[in-house]
């Protein structure tokens, strides 16, 4: 197995989190404050590179019917660029994280997190779904 970076994209923000060697445990990275897409290709680059990642997991903020938007291409032309780098790139919906990382937070008595902080905690909670997701899919196989 291998090390897993989840990608919670954003314009601005990108919200990071790396799996264990097991693919089981999941730890927040720094917020990765951007100003372009190279600077997102380039920032989340050099973070697989620095943990070791071979899979790079990135949110797809689907509509609350399932739909795609133009968030949803964007996010898949990030896929692309990476896979282009030679990462392998799957995609999980990343549906209600914020809100989620939101009650979190405020469950831990974070009243007013700060922006970086909620990305992490987005990112971290993508990568726990995924990984969960796919553990309950392989051993109904």
């Amino acid at each position: 197995m291998s090390r897993i970076l989840a990608v919670d994209w954003g314009t601005r923000r990108i919200g990071l989190a790396v799996s264990d060697l097991t693919e089981t445990l999941a730890r927040p990275l720094p917020t990765l404050i951007i100003s372009s897409p190279k600077d997102a290709v380039r920032g989340i680059l050099n973070a697989a590179r620095g943990e070791e990642a071979e899979t790079i997991l990135v949110g797809l903020p689907l509509n609350m019917d399932g739909g795609e938007g133009s968030s949803v291409k964007r996010a898949r032309a990030l896929g692309s660029a990476l896979e282009h780098e030679g990462f392998s790139v799957v995609y999980h919906d990343e549906r209600l994280t914020t809100e989620t990382a939101k009650k979190y937070l405020l469950s831990r008595n974070v009243r007013r997190p700060d922006k970086s902080r909620l990305d992490q905690v987005a990112a971290l909670l993508l990568l726990e779904n995924y990984l969960e997701t796919r553990s309950h899919e392989e051993g109904r196989a």
